[in-house]
């Protein structure tokens, strides 16, 4: 009986404190987690936005084939009380990237090359696999990230223009492809440099890819790769403070300062391989460029892409049908909103050191939803909030 007695005991305190830690994790949460559900949208941004910690954000909704609305919060610059606005520039990542496969596919519309050449053919350097020097990389595994050329991280993270100042890299995008890829130069490395596979035979995302296809653009155009983009892509979509480099910014740009996890303001920078993640837009002007390539290629001055050529372009290739020609068939499964939308969504995402972008288009009803934030995402209770705000924005836009 007295044994009886003490395992009730025991089980009772094992109850208090389970009681107690439950109490406490959804104190926590509730601390952590907003739970409303603002009919007004605008206010329910804000919500969210607030209790995320986030700086700031701007969201773009397209609807019905056309920009439906603008939301905007928080600050360009918290230090100097620079709130965003429509004009306000932001640095966007990896979803650059679209821009990039953009321009590549145009010289394949024209007939200057074919997704499955041989690279080398329009290269003053060699490009091989140490591993496969007999398979070719051609335009397509660039594209789809199955060329078998890996970012060695240690080397890329250590080339962001921050570990030194900030601004433009100093590493032209030229040379940068020849001391990496070119066997005996600078920065070459058979292990770290390329992946196991053969080309053209598995998934593996690579920032120095895309990096590669604008060198490849250029060498191609015989013009540098942002005059290349604003001739064929920012002009004729109406881009005009769309910029790859600092540099370039016009003078009354406000670039969105970019904060770490820690709310710590971060300096402008960038990377010698540009191509694949410095691209400077708002998200007016992404949105734009969106819905040109929701339209056949139809921009306001000109078409960039024939439709024939955006089928092409969105056919998947890889990652188990996830993955097309610089376009992602996963931008909702990423934030595990898998299911969230009406249909077949489309896009790709972003983030790096202050920056998180999330971009993605419904082709058939021609609706859309473009977010970019001034802030870099961090693994805590509080990006909860971010989850529910994009899910309800999903279903705002009809995708």
């Amino acid at each position: 009986m007295e044994k009886k007695r003490k395992k009730g005991r025991v089980w009772k305190i094992i109850g208090l404190i389970l009681g107690a830690l439950i109490i406490a994790l959804a104190t926590i949460t509730f601390i952590q987690v907003d739970f409303s559900n603002p009919k007004d949208l605008e206010k329910f941004v804000q919500v969210k936005m607030k209790k995320s910690g986030m700086t700031g954000v701007s969201i773009a909704i397209i609807k019905d084939n056309q920009i439906d609305r603008i939301i905007n919060y928080g600050d360009a610059d918290r230090e100097k009380d620079i709130p965003i606005t429509n004009d306000t520039v932001f640095q966007i990542a990896s979803v650059s990237k679209t821009v990039t496969a953009t321009a590549v596919i145009q010289l394949v519309e024209k007939g200057t090359i074919q997704l499955d050449d041989d690279i080398n053919t329009f290269l003053p350097i060699r490009i091989v696999h140490p591993k496969f020097p007999d398979t070719p990389i051609t335009f397509r595994m660039l594209l789809n990230h199955t060329s078998g050329i890996d970012n060695n991280w240690k080397l890329y993270d250590s080339l962001y223009t921050s570990n030194t100042g900030g601004g433009d890299s100093t590493v032209a995008l030229a040379q940068f492809m020849k001391d990496f890829l070119v066997p005996g130069e600078k920065w070459y490395d058979e292990e770290k440099n390329f992946t196991k596979d053969k080309p053209g035979s598995a998934f593996s995302y690579s920032n120095v890819g895309y990096g590669l296809l604008g060198y490849l653009v250029e060498e191609i155009s015989k013009i540098p790769f942002p005059d290349y983009t604003q001739q064929h892509i920012f002009d004729p979509v109406g881009m005009k403070h769309t910029k790859w480099l600092h540099k370039d910014l016009l003078s009354n740009n406000v670039l969105a300062v970019p904060y770490d996890a820690k709310h710590k303001p971060l300096m402008p920078y960038s990377f010698p391989t540009y191509p694949d993640g410095t691209l400077k837009t708002t998200t007016t002007e992404f949105a734009k460029f969106y819905l040109a390539i929701m339209n056949g290629g139809k921009a306001e001055k000109g078409t960039i892409l024939s439709q024939t050529t955006l089928d092409e372009m969105f056919k998947p290739q890889s990652d188990n049908g996830n993955q097309a020609l610089g376009w992602s068939y996963s931008a909702l499964d990423s934030l595990y909103l898998k299911g969230v939308s009406k249909g077949k969504v489309i896009g790709h995402n972003g983030s790096d050191p202050g920056v998180l972008t999330i971009t993605m288009f419904n082709p058939d009803n021609k609706s859309g939803l473009i977010l970019f934030f001034n802030h870099e995402l961090s693994l805590s209770l509080k990006s909860l909030n971010l989850h529910s705000m994009v899910k309800r924005l999903v279903k705002e836009s009809g995708m």
